[in-house]
């Protein structure tokens, strides 16, 4: 079997999804001409027919929906049916050449075989042959790097998108199916450095979904999106379930994301001095040893949050972690207790 993760997405489960601002199926805003010539275009999801228009449509609100398998276990057969190909091609030619060498040692020598002109003609041919074998199996494993390339979508947009088409009855069940292989889904999406920590504000933002929130984090083309204008749009939602429909304004959430790590960050540069100051000029010198565990613990979680919300690699925490833990020892070292002033 396939190594693929199948699962199952409830119907009426409550959708809640993300808009990114100037992405849809609608024209850019232009100058401002354009504006005079007609204005803009909001294109509604549920402007388009039921079936693969309408589920086109939803991919392309969203640039978090563009979910589509990558096909890895074809990926592995082709491969493994162009390497044999190749193994053979590459047997013959070994055939070939000790064949050709064993009357005449030097008949290798030059490009241009020497002897009867039969010989020549078959060992154009297959090395054609074994150039366009190679050239395939090369573009194949080109593919295949690239597909690799490509990160796996978000259990939230993979939910989304899941939910979207069993709610909706979008496709066919069989045609439908491929939701299911989520270890096998890619996105289109770029990877950003705390795209995980938007998803955890944004369900926080769902639980406690109100008309505050509706306001500072959906903006009015935003709303339009999903918006219902009468019962006769193409692909109206179920009854009662177009009010679970939700698309927040990313750039929105991601200036909230940003406030939460400039919060994040002031907090381990100051916290940790206020407590240091405090311990010294308040206990004395036997406090020194307190002092350190504080310094320590505030280094481990600096540079807990380096890992977490930054790509940084290895070597490049360890020194911030270093300059981070420098910063507190040399304040440290400056601190004068109260009973040695």
């Amino acid at each position: 079997m396939r190594p693929s993760q199948r699962m199952s997405f409830q119907a009426k489960t409550p959708l809640f999804f993300q808009f990114r601002d100037g992405v849809g199926r609608g024209p850019s805003p232009g100058s401002p001409g354009t504006f005079a010539q007609g204005g803009l275009h909001d294109e509604k999801v549920n402007d388009s027919p039921k079936g693969y228009p309408n589920l086109a449509a939803f991919l392309d609100s969203d640039e978090g929906f563009t979910i589509y398998r990558r096909f890895g276990y074809l990926q592995s057969r082709l491969l493994l049916h162009k390497q044999e190909e190749l193994r053979r091609l590459e047997k013959r030619l070994d055939r070939m050449d000790m064949r050709l060498v064993k009357d005449n040692e030097n008949r290798l020598c030059s490009r241009d075989l020497r002897g009867p002109p039969s010989d020549a003609e078959k060992q154009g041919k297959l090395l054609f042959e074994i150039e366009n074998a190679y050239c395939s199996y090369a573009k194949i494993l080109a593919a295949a790097q690239q597909m690799r390339g490509f990160s796996k979508p978000a259990d939230a947009d993979w939910q989304s998108v899941g939910r979207y088409i069993y709610n909706r009855k979008a496709l066919v069940e069989e045609e439908a199916s491929w939701i299911q292989h989520k270890d096998d889904l890619l996105t289109l999406k770029a990877g950003r450095e705390h795209a995980w920590l938007d998803d955890v504000v944004e369900g926080l933002l769902k639980v406690c979904h109100c008309k505050l929130i509706d306001i500072m984090f959906r903006s009015k083309e935003t709303r339009k999106k999903t918006e219902i204008d009468s019962d006769n749009m193409p692909a109206r939602p179920p009854k009662d379930e177009d009010k679970y429909e939700i698309y927040y304004t990313p750039s929105r959430i991601a200036k909230l994301t940003n406030g939460i790590l400039t919060i994040i960050v002031l907090t381990l540069l100051v916290l940790p001095i206020y407590i240091l100051y405090h311990m010294v000029h308040e206990i004395g010198t036997t406090a020194y040893m307190k002092c350190i565990g504080t310094l320590l613990v505030f280094t481990l979680a600096f540079s807990s949050v380096l890992s977490l919300f930054t790509k940084a690699k290895r070597h490049e925490i360890f020194a911030a972690a270093a300059a981070y833990c420098a910063v507190l020892v040399v304040f440290l070292g400056n601190a004068v207790p109260k009973d040695k002033s």
